[in-house]
């Protein structure tokens, strides 16, 4: 038997033509046959309303299968033997597996269900069962393990009162509700919520999966990155409200704007007794419009729009004040610069002994603290001497402490502690990019590209230019130097991030000479395409407040300003720049300890107004 005639018969094609393999689509209500079969696809196409593609797995997956039974069943019908290893194997050690709910008649939620125009039979093929008068959810893994149990109250929502949960005494993992029951060779649905995904599935669109906590949280990207690496179409039909659309303007760069379209789900409609109704997802369409209007849809998904153009008309005019980014923690710094915003590319240099490193790590730390993923690229320090300066900037004075060797040498220690408690804290926020890999620029920006994508960074560090190969030999360095930055802007605009390139200054008899716009070694460029340059250069021991380094903003385009200087403080043992107590002093979030003395800040003399210009202004 043939591919079309099993999924003729499978399907129980209406009209069927067993000669042409054509029939009357079955997604959708039609005169006319137009569900025809493609003999290079082996699949079928409906030329019709709905556009749908339809192979032999997603006739199986139809009969109730998940994709590894149905690819056993495929293997099967064909005689050839293959070994299907970990399917049904629990692979995630140490992980607390949930319970299963067991069967019953599910009449609560089945009435519930059916009072949201999702059958029985949609029911039954998502596996949703009922567990003390609530819809549980069942969350299986591409193994068909299930991984995950999460609820909601089988009837409607009063006001306040909490939408899911999930299993208790059980672990939990941003998985896709319904990925192993989908074709990775055939488009895919990911829509915002389980009744969402459901009331697609009713509609007739089977290869539909729903994010499992909400609009905001994106962990799910990186969770599930190989399953969704695997599909060449992807339509997001997040909810219409404001979560959806950030959801969606987010993730379509992350998954690949190429492969991706989205729909546009209509604030107004009118239902199907001529009402005027307010709605905002999937299950609402299916419940006052039926199933066509869900596929007419998913069929009109728009493309993503075209990146090199947009029209004047709709850009959004946005303030400096609502664009997002990391703030320095420094707090003149931050009056002056707002913040070190997405979306933008800053130079930072400086002459040796400036405090370039506890700068750049510094800025890492008060990231982190904003819950802004960041990657860092190095030359400068192998990946253990990074961690170790981190670790005593996060750590501050009162987890810090002084030694002595033998021989006289005075050290600085983070307690084991303080160190056990920041890497539980901050583990999966900063990923620093291995000594043994390539330092070509085309290596580093696919880093920085899949981190991105894949795990949501927002911030990345390039310290220096001077170790990237950028491909250059003498006659072409200014060039390829000028191809780089041009190259970081263009990243840092399309995913919306804020990327610092480290650049060095050109070699001067005199340090702590003021350092000026062009003093940047290498191409003019570097500073003149960048938005913003930083220079650091350390002040003269005699300096009259005691202050050791003059940081300089160089250049703002954000701001149109220039040539703001500002003095800092720099302690040895906790590698902190500060202007104030309070800086030297804060508790960054890992730590939550109460301490009742107080370590004062090693420095000369902290004036009462900071150095900050054109005036000494307060802090409001």
């Amino acid at each position: 038997m043939q591919n079309a005639e099993i999924i003729a018969e499978l399907l129980h094609l209406e009209e069927y033509d067993p000669v042409n393999h054509k029939s009357l689509c079955p997604f959708h209500r039609e005169d006319t046959p137009s569900f025809i079969y493609n003999p290079k696809t082996y699949s079928y196409h409906c030329f019709g309303a709905c556009h749908k593609n339809y192979d032999i797995l997603d006739a199986y997956i139809a009969t109730g299968k998940t994709f590894i039974e149905a690819v056993q069943e495929l293997f099967a019908k064909a005689k050839i033997q293959y070994g299907f290893g970990e399917a049904g194997v629990k692979t995630l050690h140490q992980y607390r597996y949930p319970k299963d709910v067991p069967e019953s008649d599910n009449e609560l939620v089945l009435e519930y269900l059916e009072t949201r125009k999702i059958s029985a039979a949609t029911a039954e093929a998502f596996g949703v069962r009922e567990d003390n008068g609530a819809v549980a959810f069942r969350y299986f893994d591409c193994n068909d393990v299930l991984t995950m149990v999460k609820y909601r109250p089988a009837r409607k929502l009063e006001k306040g009162e909490h939408k899911a949960w999930c299993q208790q005494d059980a672990d939990t993992r941003p998985l896709l509700y319904n990925m192993h029951r989908v074709n990775p060779t055939e488009t895919l649905l990911i829509t915002e919520g389980e009744m969402d995904a459901m009331a697609v599935y009713e509609a007739g669109f089977t290869n539909v999966v729903s994010i499992p906590f909400g609009a905001g949280n994106t962990h799910w990207i990186e969770e599930n990155w190989a399953f969704l690496e695997q599909f060449d179409s992807i339509i997001i039909g997040a909810d219409n409200d404001e979560a959806g659309k950030t959801m969606t303007k987010e993730v379509i760069p992350r998954l690949g704007a190429w492969r991706c379209k989205f729909i546009d789900i209509p604030r107004i409609i009118t239902d199907q007794r001529g009402k005027e109704r307010v709605v905002k997802d999937f299950n609402e369409i299916l419940y006052y419009q039926g199933k066509e209007a869900v596929l007419n849809l998913i069929a009109n998904a728009q493309d993503s729009p075209v990146p090199s153009v947009e029209d004047f008309s709709d850009i959004d005019d946005v303030e400096l004040e609502q664009i997002e980014g990391v703030y320095t923690g420094i707090t003149a710094l931050d009056k002056e610069l707002m913040r070190l915003f997405f979306g933008t590319l800053t130079v930072v240099s400086g002459y040796p002994g400036s405090g370039k490193s506890s700068f750049l790590y510094q800025l890492i730390c008060n990231a982190l603290d904003q819950n802004v993923k960041t990657w860092v690229f190095s030359r400068e320090f192998p990946d253990w001497m990074a961690k170790n300066w981190i670790l005593h900037i996060l750590a501050g004075p009162h987890n810090t402490h002084e030694y002595v060797n033998q021989y006289g040498a005075v050290y600085h220690n983070v307690s084991p502690a303080a160190k056990d408690a920041i890497n539980d804290h901050y583990r999966e926020r900063l990923y620093i990019y291995k000594d043994e890999f390539s330092n070509k620029i085309d290596d580093l920006m696919h880093s920085m590209e899949d981190v991105v994508r894949k795990y949501g960074v927002k911030f990345l560090i390039l310290d220096n230019l001077m170790t990237i190969d950028i491909g250059a030999n003498s006659d072409s360095e200014n060039q390829k130097q000028t191809e780089a930055i041009n190259s970081l802007i263009h990243f840092s605009a399309k995913y919306n991030v804020a990327t610092i390139l480290v650049c060095h200054p050109r070699k001067v008899q005199n340090t702590q000479l003021n350092m000026g716009m062009y003093d940047v070694a290498g191409s003019s460029n570097i500073i003149n395409l960048a938005h913003r340059a930083i220079g650091l250069r350390r002040l003269p021991e005699d300096d009259p407040d005691g202050a050791n380094v003059m940081v300089t903003v160089l250049k703002d385009r954000m701001r149109g300003r220039a040539n703001f200087k500002l003095k800092l403080y720099y302690d040895v043992g906790t590698r902190r720049f500060y202007t104030t107590q309070d800086e030297y002093e804060h508790q960054y979030e890992w730590d939550t300890f109460t301490y009742s003395d107080r370590i004062e800040a090693p420095a000369f003399r902290i004036p009462d107004e900071l150095p900050w210009n054109p005036a000494n202004e307060r802090m409001g």
